[in-house]
Parts: C-alpha cells; structure tokens; sequence
C-alpha cells in the first residue's frame, strides 16, 4: 500500500535510512517483549532469553526484515518479531552452544527468500508474544506513573497502589501503615487506577503512531485498545494482571533486562555504523 507523504513511520525510517535515535526506539519498544516471549516460550533463564532477544534484532537488522515487511504487510509486526525469536529459540534449545554459535548458525536462514505471507505462527505463540508485549507495556506505563507521582511529592498514591496489588495489603492495613484514613487510601486508589488508564491509553496511542501511517492511526488505535481490553479481561482486569506481573516478576530479572537493552543498543549503534563492504 502507499503511505502518506505528510509523515514517515518509524519502521520506514528504518528500512530506507539507518538512524541511531529510530533503531534505539525500536528496541526499547519490543526488547522486553521479546525477552518475557524467549522466557515463556521455551523456559529458558531471564540471561538466555536476553541473548535470544540480542540475536533476533541483529538477525532483523543484518537480513533488512523490516525492509521486506514494509513491502509485504502480510502479518503484523509483532508476528515478524515472533517469527524470528521463536526460530532462534529452537536452534538455542537444540544447539545449546552458546551465543556465537546461535547467531552464526541461524542468521544465514533469513534471506532474501524470507516473505512474511510464508510465516505460519500458532495461535497460542501470537497469544504469548502478545501477553509478553502486553506485560512490557504494562510495566513501562507503571515505571511512569511512579516517577510522575514521586516528582509531585505524592508517593503514597503508588504505595498504595503497590500495597493493595503488589503486598495484597487489605486497605485498612495499607491505611495504618501509611499513617492516614481508610477513606484517604481509598480515594488514593481510585485516583491512581484512573491515572494508571489514562497513561495506558496514551501509551497505546504514542506506540500506533510511530508504526502506522497518519491516515490509520485512528483505526489502529481503536483495533489495539481493543485487543489489549480483550486480553486484560481474559486475566481477570487490569488490577488482576498487575498483581500477576508483580507475583511472578523477578526485580533482579527487570534491572537485567534494562542493563541488557542497553548493552543492545550500543552493539546497534555499532552495527549502525558499520561503513558498507566495497564491491
């Protein structure tokens, strides 16, 4: 399809130009997705999951699968990315042999034979990149909605946040513990949670208007809101998959997630950089 000239996307900037500032986005976008699915998906440890999530994007990267995308929007984005780590992922587990053989091996696989309406992805691993994606998004809009309520000088309203969801406090508990009423620690609660969707709503929005074409940002807009109320209610809400994140989310696992995106963004912005070979 033709895309508006008014505005290019940040995938089109990626296939026809390579820009450090875009391929940093790119990654601080899906790198945790990627991460949670190479855990879930084949069990593998929060390290082996993150030197999956590295070789899928220097696989994206090295084999310009975002060029081929954006001529082929056969498949969502989100399925390309499954695609890729869900192969890497099975070399891993059949190999074992450590991160340069994974890479050697299996990045020569995605050629330029490589076409998205070839992909044939399982329901349950869409679902599970999804949840990852999901899950990631999540934890980004919380780490904002902390921030913003600490630089206010209101860092009860996430305490008691974090206490209901996170300590499954009983509000009274919560309450006393923070030295105030329990009609106070309610309205806190309720003043957070609506915060806590508006943010959840603009995330979405920011998020469909890097990769779509101004002329569909509505509708994709109103398609992934739509999808991600469906997936929150398949876990109970929003304050049930929260408290699910927070029971099963290691701390240690996020800070080295975050470490790990960053070590990945200076090896991109190296590869980046890479002057091209002479003919």
């Amino acid at each position: 399809m033709a895309f508006p000239n008014t505005r290019l996307t940040l995938i089109q900037r990626l296939a026809t130009q390579s820009d450090n500032a875009d391929w940093n986005e790119f990654l601080r976008d899906y790198w945790g997705p990627v991460c949670r699915f190479a855990q879930w998906q084949g069990g593998l440890s929060h390290e082996d999951a993150e030197d999956i999530a590295s070789a899928t994007f220097e696989v994206i990267f090295k084999n310009n699968l975002l060029q081929k995308w954006v001529t082929d929007r056969n498949a969502k984005l989100r399925t390309l990315l499954c695609v890729v780590s869900r192969n890497l992922i099975s070399n891993h587990l059949r190999v074992r042999e450590g991160r340069k053989r994974l890479r050697r091996d299996h990045a020569d696989r995605f050629d330029e034979r490589f076409v998205l309406k070839d992909i044939d992805v399982p329901a349950d691993q869409q679902d599970q990149f999804y949840a990852g994606w999901a899950a990631d998004l999540i934890q980004q809009v919380l780490d904002q909605l902390m921030q913003e309520y600490h630089a206010k000088g209101r860092g009860d309203y996430f305490r008691v946040l974090h206490g209901k969801l996170c300590d499954r406090m009983p509000m009274r508990e919560i309450a006393e513990s923070l030295g105030m009423s329990a009609s106070t620690a309610e309205n806190y609660y309720k003043h957070v949670r609506q915060r806590l969707s508006v943010l959840l709503e603009s995330a979405i929005r920011q998020h469909v208007r890097r990769y779509a074409a101004p002329s569909e940002v509505d509708e994709e807009f109103a398609t992934e809101w739509a999808d991600l109320a469906k997936h929150l209610r398949g876990q109970g809400g929003l304050e049930s998959t929260i408290e699910k994140m927070w029971s099963h989310e290691d701390v240690d696992q996020y800070d080295s997630r975050q470490k790990s995106l960053n070590r990945a963004v200076a090896q991109l912005d190296s590869l980046v950089h890479v002057p091209p070979a002479r003919p």
